[in-house]
C-alpha cells in the first residue's frame, strides 16, 4: 500500500531530476506543511511550493509535477495555464521544463541572432571599441545542441523574450571572482585588501551554512520509526513529527594563526572569517604566533594582539606549542577543535611534534590549514609532515575559495 510519505518522497525525488534544488530539511518542512494545511488539493499544493520552492522559474515545474502525482485538470505553464495537448521537455542543458512552443520559438531565433552579430561585425572599429568599453560584461549561457551534443555560446546584447535570467557579472563581480580563486602567495597589498572586501558575502554564506548545522544539530534528527507509528492514528497522514532527543552541539573553538612574513594575508583573512561567526561557539580563542604566542581580536576590523609581536622575528612553532601545553588547562578540553593555520617553516629549530600529539589527543579534533602550494609541502625548512602525522589533518587552504571550504566542513 503506498502512502503519503511515498508519494511525497517520488514527487520531491522527481522535482530534483527536473533540476530544482530541495534540500533534506526542505523535505522535513515539506511534511510539516502537509501536516498543517491538510489533504485538502489547493492549500497542500500551495503548502508544499511555499516550502519547497525557492526559485519563481521553478514553479511551473513544480505545478506540472503536482498535477501528475496528485491529480488536476490544469497544468501552469510559464505565462499562465498551459494549453491542452501542448507537450514539454526538459530544455537541454538548463534542467528546467520548456514547452514545444518555446523550443520552436528559440529555433526561430538563432538566425537572427546570427544576422545580428554579423552586422555587428560590420560596423566601423571606432564605434565597436566605444561600445565594448561601455558594455556590461554578461556570461555567456551554454546550451546543449539536440542533434549533435555540442554547446554554443548565446553572444545575443538583448534580454531572450522567453523571460530567463541570464546571470550578469559586473566588473565588480568579475574581479571578486578572480580574487576568491587567486592563490595568497601572489597576494600583494592591493589584492589583501581586494580580498577583504570579497570576505563579506563569504562570511553570510557562512554564518547561514554554520547556524543552520547547529540548528539542525539543537532539534535533533527525524525518527522515521516513531513518526510512522504516530501517523497511523491519523491515517498515515504525517501530522506528528517525533524527533530523537540530542544535547545541543557545544563547540569551543581555539585557534592558532601564523602571522610571519609568508602566510600573514591567509591567516588574517580567516582570524576575521571566524571572528564574524563566534557567536554560534560557546567559546572561541584566537592567537597568533611567529616566535612566541599572542592573543588576538579584531577591534574596528583591525587586527590587535596581546601582547604585541616582533614582526620581523623567526618562525619557531616549537616554542609556541610549548606555551600552548603550559596553558592546556584553560583552553583545551573534549570540546575544543583546534585549528592551525600556517606553512609549517620552522627555520630548523626543534618542530616538537610530540607536544602536537598530545595537545591533539585532548581536543576534540585538529586540524592544520596550509595555504602554500602543494609542490611546496615538506620542501626546504618545513615541517609540515612532522605536525600532520601526529592526529592532526591537513586541509589545503590556498585561496578564498578552499578556505571557505575548509572551514565549512571542519565545524
Amino acid at each position: 500500500m503506498t502512502t503519503l510519505r511515498d508519494q511525497l518522497l517520488r514527487f520531491i525525488d522527481r522535482l530534483r531530476g527536473a533540476g530544482v534544488r530541495i534540500s533534506i530539511a526542505e523535505t522535513l518542512d515539506a511534511m510539516r506543511a502537509i501536516a498543517a494545511a491538510g489533504l485538502e488539493r489547493t492549500p497542500m499544493r500551495e503548502a508544499l511550493a511555499a516550502t519547497l520552492i525557492k526559485d519563481e522559474d521553478d514553479r511551473h515545474i513544480f505545478d506540472e509535477m503536482f498535477a501528475q502525482f496528485f491529480g488536476g485538470s490544469r497544468v501552469p505553464s510559464d505565462d499562465g495555464w498551459r494549453k491542452p495537448g501542448t507537450e514539454s521537455s526538459i530544455a537541454p542543458g538548463s534542467g528546467k521544463i520548456e514547452s514545444e512552443s518555446i523550443r520552436s520559438m528559440r529555433k526561430d531565433q538563432r538566425p537572427a541572432q546570427s544576422a545580428a552579430r554579423e552586422k555587428n561585425e560590420s560596423q566601423e572599429q571606432s564605434t565597436r571599441d566605444s561600445e565594448e568599453n561601455s558594455e556590461t560584461p554578461r556570461e555567456a549561457e551554454s546550451e546543449r545542441d539536440e542533434s549533435q551534443g555540442q554547446s554554443y555560446r548565446d553572444e545575443s546584447e538583448e534580454e531572450s523574450p522567453l523571460g530567463e535570467h541570464d546571470s550578469q557579472a559586473t566588473g565588480h563581480d568579475a574581479r571578486r571572482r578572480k580574487i576568491e580563486r587567486t592563490p595568497f602567495a601572489d597576494y600583494s597589498d592591493l589584492e589583501f585588501e581586494e580580498a577583504r572586501d570579497a570576505l563579506a558575502p563569504i562570511a553570510r554564506r557562512f554564518r547561514v551554512r554554520l547556524g543552520r548545522r547547529m540548528r539542525v544539530a539543537r532539534s535533533g534528527r527525524l525518527d522515521f520509526r516513531r513518526t510512522i507509528r504516530a501517523s497511523i492514528q491519523h491515517g498515515g497522514a504525517l501530522s506528528d513529527l517525533r524527533f530523537r532527543a540530542r544535547r545541543p552541539r557545544h563547540i569551543d573553538l581555539v585557534i592558532l594563526a601564523d602571522i610571519s612574513g609568508s602566510v600573514r594575508y591567509s591567516s588574517t583573512l580567516m582570524l576575521e572569517l571566524v571572528a564574524g561567526a563566534s557567536q554560534f561557539f560557546r567559546r572561541v580563542r584566537s592567537f597568533v604566533f611567529i616566535d612566541r604566542l599572542a592573543e588576538a581580536s579584531f577591534e574596528q576590523t583591525h587586527l590587535v594582539m596581546t601582547p604585541h609581536l616582533d614582526l620581523y622575528a623567526r618562525s619557531d612553532f616549537g616554542r609556541v606549542l610549548l606555551e600552548l601545553w603550559n596553558r592546556r588547562e584553560e583552553l583545551l578540553n573534549r570540546a575544543t577543535v583546534l585549528i592551525v593555520m600556517g606553512d609549517g617553516r620552522n627555520n630548523r629549530r626543534p618542530a616538537r611534534a610530540d607536544l602536537l600529539r598530545e595537545l591533539a589527543r585532548m581536543c576534540r579534533a585538529t586540524f592544520w590549514l596550509l595555504p602554500e602550494e602543494r609542490t611546496r609541502w615538506g620542501t626546504g625548512d618545513s615541517a609540515i609532515f612532522q605536525y600532520t602525522r601526529e592526529d592532526c589533518a591537513l586541509v589545503p587552504s590556498q585561496n578564498l575559495r578552499e578556505l571557505e571550504r575548509a572551514l565549512t566542513k571542519m565545524i
